[in-house]
């Protein structure tokens, strides 16, 4: 049971750890979309050049930044193959084509 999937940025040739979603199905992945487009651009910091592993930490806190602890079905592994992402598969997130 669940709606398992699994997400990570890239941008270029450097691509983040993955992100799995025991219940997130494709609305988690919709909602990762949907932060990459509010991200600021520029040069300045790390997020603002869309590094991937920076991109991460920041998405990770955006999702969780009402809880009081993190008690979901969230958990990561360093590659897509390091969980289970079995009903929706894994999603990358290109972020220089957003």
């Amino acid at each position: 049971m669940g709606d398992r999937v699994s997400i990570s940025f890239k941008n270029g040739r450097e691509e983040s750890v993955a992100l799995f979603h025991h219940w997130g199905g494709m609305e988690f992945v919709e909602i990762a979309r949907e932060y990459v487009q509010q991200l600021p651009q520029g040069w300045t910091m790390p997020i603002d050049r869309r590094e991937p592993q920076t991109v991460m930490v920041d998405f990770i806190r955006h999702i969780t930044q009402d809880m009081d602890q993190v008690k979901s079905s969230l958990y990561l592994g360093a590659t897509p193959d390091d969980g289970d992402n079995s009903d929706n598969g894994h999603h990358v997130i290109d972020l220089a084509a957003i």
